[in-house]
Formats: structure tokens, sequence, C-alpha cells
């Protein structure tokens, strides 16, 4: 979701990432993926893009006439929802 100009957490995960893909590709690893998961940097086999179904509540995180996020209601919920 973007609804604005990246903060520092956005800026920090995409250095973060670039670096890692970087590291992968000197150490000649192939078929890798920076990621996220369960709030810890990862790198796994690009196949994961492939597994498992993909679902997003369009009407609970986005409103749709203003092409925003909706950005209430997110007490309990993950940083990265879904």
């Amino acid at each position: 979701m973007r609804s604005g100009s990246p903060g520092s957490l956005d800026l920090m995960v995409a250095i973060n990432f670039a670096v890692m893909a970087a590291d992968l590709a000197l150490e000649g690893s192939r078929g890798r993926l920076v990621a996220l998961r369960n709030g810890n940097y990862v790198n796994v086999p690009l196949a994961v893009t492939g597994q498992g179904a993909k679902r997003v509540d369009v009407d609970a995180l986005y409103d749709v006439e203003q092409y925003r996020p909706k950005i209430r209601h997110v007490d309990g919920k993950p940083m990265f929802l879904y």
C-alpha cells in the first residue's frame, strides 16, 4: 500500500533488500528472492511466489473511491497486512 512519500522505514527496508540482493548476486546465488518473513529479513526460493492463495480483502483494506488504503482499525493487525 502506498499513500504518500516513503518514510524512514520504507527507505530502510528498500536499502536492506537492495544490499541483500547484491550480496546474493556476488555470492553467485540464483533464483532467490529477498523478503520479510515474521518480521525478519530472509532470502527464499523464487518459486515461493507461486505457492498458496493470495487474496486481498479490498473492501476491508481500501477506500476504492478515494483510491487510498484504509488506515483505521489496524489495532492488533500485523504491520504488513496479509
